[in-house]
């Protein structure tokens, strides 16, 4: 794959972001563009790639977390997301706190440690069965001190 021309056809028509998303859990096909494409670019498909790591046994995924890790202004809206007590994907929380999060920079890392401690606190009870509360409590343990604002 050319990948300045595919960025160039991006610039031109964003349908062709689409063909970025992997089409199956061993495709690596798109992980060349999507190592160099800016944020703005990709931003449209992140929360898809964002599944990608859904389950980090997957071949995909530990690619996708270094993709990820770029965009830690885009992803962290969206981790919030699933880290709420609503969504009941156990397995793909417990990827995103103990895989994703410790790759993003600091400060992204404290937005989201309101969201981590809760469940350390008020953990649903799929969030205890899923071991979630399990590996947000080994996260914030060793970090806490990282992310408490001084007074």
């Amino acid at each position: 794959m050319d990948i300045n021309k595919f960025i160039a056809d991006v610039n031109r028509d964003y349908s062709k972001l689409e063909k970025l998303i992997p089409n199956d859990k061993f495709d690596l096909t798109p992980f060349p563009v999507l190592m160099v494409i800016s944020e703005d670019k990709v931003k449209p498909i992140l929360p898809k790639l964002l599944y990608c790591i859904a389950d980090m046994n997957w071949p995909i995924a530990s690619e996708m977390l270094k993709v990820l890790a770029r965009f830690p202004d885009s992803i962290v809206p969206l981790i919030k997301t699933v880290l709420m007590p609503t969504v009941t994907d156990e397995e793909w929380k417990y990827f995103i706190i103990m895989d994703l999060i410790p790759m993003l920079p600091a400060p992204s890392q404290g937005l989201l440690f309101t969201d981590i401690n809760r469940i350390t606190v008020n953990p649903t009870n799929s969030e205890i069965n899923g071991d979630v509360w399990e590996v947000a409590m080994e996260y914030v343990t060793k970090n806490e001190c990282k992310n408490t604002p001084l007074v």
